[in-house]
């Protein structure tokens, strides 16, 4: 195990995800985290979780969907290791596209947000010249489906952003980029969908995820199965596929 400290700045910092991730991270080695989000108290108390199991943690409240937030001076003076973008919204599909101003902000969360936070944590790694960004999608975005299109549609354009910006570092092999795929997890953004044998708890998801950031993987499908079902929807013949209920 190594003894330096591995600093982490992390976006969206309450996500279930996000907070196994960075219990993972802290069981295998010393950790920092920078924790980012909205709400304080909630943020002081995982930070308070992760200090108990040896991470030294600072807290940061600042609304990241706000463009004219200035949080980037909170990473001033520090090499980090690592950038996790983590918030993100799951939204009632229906009532949302009943609500123009609601498309609006889901599509805001989902996508702009992240990739206005990818923008600039991808300048301050071209500096370092090392370091990973990642960044957490979602099966959802690898094919439109009636079930969930809004939400898979922010998450596919997302993919791409990301995957354009992994284009970007290639030829600087000490940058990873790392798109995280989740399928259905046990969180409270899915606190309302049936439960079925398909879903895996957040601790699997978030030390899956920890997992595929420290080996730098292009694009993680957490669990791994999830690419073999998605791979099959992917190449569905469009007739077939507009038969299904999905």
């Amino acid at each position: 195990m190594s003894t330096e400290r591995y600093h982490a700045a992390v976006f969206g910092a309450t996500s279930a995800i996000a907070i196994e991730t960075m219990r993972a991270l802290a069981a295998e080695r010393p950790a920092h985290f920078l924790l980012m989000g909205r709400n304080h108290d909630r943020l002081e108390t995982i930070a308070n979780d992760l200090r108990q199991r040896g991470a030294e943690c600072d807290v940061a409240t600042v609304d990241l969907l706000n463009p004219d937030e200035d949080w980037k001076q909170r990473l001033d003076g520090t090499r980090w290791d690592l950038f996790y973008i983590a918030h993100g919204s799951l939204p009632d599909q229906a009532e949302t596209l009943a609500d123009r101003h609601a498309i609006g902000r889901e599509i805001d969360i989902n996508f702009i947000s992240p990739a206005r936070i990818m923008s600039v944590c991808a300048s301050i790694l071209e500096d370092q010249q090392q370091g990973t960004l990642a960044v957490i999608g979602s099966v959802a975005g690898d094919r439109g489906r009636q079930s969930n299109y809004l939400y898979g549609s922010t998450k596919a354009a997302l993919a791409t952003f990301t995957g354009g910006m992994r284009h970007q570092f290639a030829g600087t092999p000490t940058v990873k980029v790392v798109l995280l795929k989740p399928g259905m997890t046990d969180t409270p953004m899915a606190a309302d969908l049936p439960k079925g044998p398909l879903f895996s708890s957040a601790e699997k998801v978030g030390h899956l995820a920890w997992r595929a950031i420290r080996k730098g993987k292009a694009v993680a499908y957490l669990p791994s199965w999830w690419w073999v079902i998605m791979n099959i929807i992917r190449h569905l013949p469009r007739l077939i596929f507009h038969k299904t209920s999905l």
